[in-house]
């Protein structure tokens, strides 16, 4: 699992952007830090006044990004404007609504909470260490990834099992998460010109490593991260 530091390495949060121009989405009308979320990974990137100190509170990748010696820190006399251009908006809202206790405010349908919204999601969690916050929808999340699996010749094809590993380590349910393991050692192999897992020899169906991002297993019980 990522570390508050090395998870800041990796964001890109210095595109200058004019505040000015903005339409802010008030998550908190009192919120003295302004998000602007998805430049890069959205045609239509979104912009949220949220409160800085319920973002420290939920993750540590936030506490040390805004109340750290960083460049994102809360400038003297301006206002103060964050940009993660490499977040997907839709997503972000979800954890700010979590965070800010909106609970009631967003209901996904279920027809829109596919595998890759729920992996996005994840993914997003994961990067701030926030994942424990989706405690209390974990049984649902794993519904929703769940949701349409395919079969392949009278099986449950096991080139989803690098996704359900992940949902299952991230949610906390480890014996899940042991079971597509070990289709996944038995099942795969690592091709080591493009770094990708290849099943049944087949590189028409491959998951980047990148990826797959699971953390160090307690075999005795559940995940810590959203147990």
């Amino acid at each position: 699992m990522s570390t508050p530091e090395s998870a800041d390495e990796g964001l890109d949060v210095t595109k200058p952007v004019d505040i000015n121009k903005l339409h802010i989405e008030e998550i908190d009308p009192d919120g003295d830090l302004v998000l602007h979320v998805g430049a890069d990974s959205d045609p239509t990137p979104r912009t949220f006044r949220v409160d800085p100190a319920a973002l420290r509170r939920a993750s540590p990748v936030f506490k040390a990004m805004l109340f750290g010696p960083s460049a994102e820190s809360k400038p003297a006399g301006e206002q103060w404007l964050v940009s993660l251009p490499e977040d997907d908006p839709d997503d972000f809202e979800i954890i700010l609504q979590i965070v800010h206790c909106q609970f009631h405010v967003r209901r996904i349908p279920r027809k829109l909470m596919t595998r890759k919204a729920v992996y996005g999601l994840l993914l997003l969690t994961d990067k701030y260490q926030m994942t424990h916050l989706l405690a209390p929808w974990k049984h649902t999340l794993v519904d929703f990834g769940r949701n349409g699996e395919v079969k392949w010749q009278g099986y449950k094809d096991i080139r989803w099992c690098p996704f359900e590993a992940f949902l299952s380590w991230q949610l906390g349910f480890s014996r899940v998460f042991r079971a597509h393991t070990v289709q996944i050692v038995y099942h795969c192999w690592i091709d080591p010109q493009s770094r990708v897992l290849v099943f049944n020899n087949d590189q028409g169906d491959k998951t980047p490593l990148r990826q797959l991002r699971f953390g160090p297993l307690d075999m005795e019980g559940e995940s810590p991260v959203c147990a």
